[in-house]
């Protein structure tokens, strides 16, 4: 029988059980450097175990169910929006993900919004022309109905050359 420390080099043998030291003996920085050491000589990477943990295994559903209850996702993506190479990436790969979500907000907004825009012939009196105030018909409730969609329109008025051409208008009005 070929002994076990004989299959690997030295530098390939998976690292010693670690839980075996007493944590309490470990700082936090510690732990986490014994944890990483199991997983390299596991053959896996720390995505690789939150990958699976966070996976529909069923044998996963606790780790799952405690990641996502927490705020780890929004640190994780906190964390990786601090490294220049890793903020690149989640542009990259979050931007069409978030075009589509707020085109979907937008559409929704859009449908609520369509009692505001709906007017028939009969509904134009005289009564209504004298009166009429588009603040009062238009702007504020699409404010309400429309919040999503008011902010991106405010923003794409509100370029840089129109902050210093225009001192004497408001976007907001």
């Amino acid at each position: 029988m070929i002994p076990f420390h004989a299959l690997y080099p030295p530098m390939m043998q998976p690292e010693p059980l670690v839980w075996m030291i007493n944590p309490s003996s470990l700082d936090e920085e510690g732990k986490i450097l014994a944890v990483l050491k199991i997983l390299r000589g596991l053959r896996m990477t720390a995505m690789d175990l939150m990958l699976h943990s966070i996976s529909q295994r069923p044998s996963m559903a606790t780790w799952r169910e405690g990641f996502f209850r927490s705020k780890a996702l929004a640190q994780f993506l906190n964390v990786l929006g601090t490294d220049e190479r890793a903020s690149e990436q989640l542009h990259v790969n979050l931007r069409p993900l978030a075009i589509a979500m707020v085109v979907d907000e937008v559409d929704a907004e859009m449908e609520a919004a369509k009692h505001i825009f709906h007017m028939s012939s009969k509904d134009v009196t005289p009564e209504l022309l004298l009166s009429f105030n588009l603040d009062t018909l238009l702007t504020e409730p699409l404010q309400e109905t429309t919040p999503l969609l008011r902010r991106i329109l405010l923003s794409a008025m509100q370029t840089v050359r129109a902050v210093k051409e225009n001192k004497h208008q408001n976007v907001e009005t």
